[in-house]
């Protein structure tokens, strides 16, 4: 190592970029969370009140701050990092729709695809989660 440009740790200015990232992320997730607790214990999910429809959407306010702290984030972070976690995005988002047609296909062959939505979101997740952990790997 020649010098400090050398290095795999990350820099000061990477370090400030995930504080910040964390400062916005962490509090939609804590909202989440608690929203999310609300709506199972005083939801009335299973009940057939019409409101129960509105409990049920509720969670999808903090994850539009999710969406807002990652369009922040995106906007802070170098060209590497950037381009890794577009390409991350890309790999989940091609998974999840590999997911959907999967379900579509199995749903219209009679399989019961209730927490269909749910396995096509957690596929998603893992698909970027797991691309961009081997892009950042790859690229050292």
């Amino acid at each position: 190592m020649t010098s400090n440009l050398d290095t795999t740790r990350a820099s000061n200015g990477d370090r400030t970029r995930a504080k910040r990232f964390m400062t916005d992320f962490l509090p939609a997730m804590a909202a989440y969370v608690v929203i999310l607790v609300v709506v199972v214990l005083f939801g009335g999910l299973d009940g057939n009140s019409p409101a129960r429809f509105v409990w049920a959407v509720l969670p999808i306010i903090p994850l539009a701050w999710v969406i807002w702290a990652m369009a922040r984030h995106l906007r802070r972070i170098d060209e590497l990092q950037s381009r890794q976690t577009y390409q991350g995005l890309s790999i989940g988002f091609g998974a999840a729709m590999l997911a959907a047609v999967t379900a579509g296909f199995l749903g219209i062959a009679g399989l019961d695809m209730r927490l269909g939505g749910w396995v096509i979101f957690v596929v998603g997740m893992l698909g970027w989660a797991v691309g961009q952990a081997v892009l950042a790997g790859r690229n050292g």
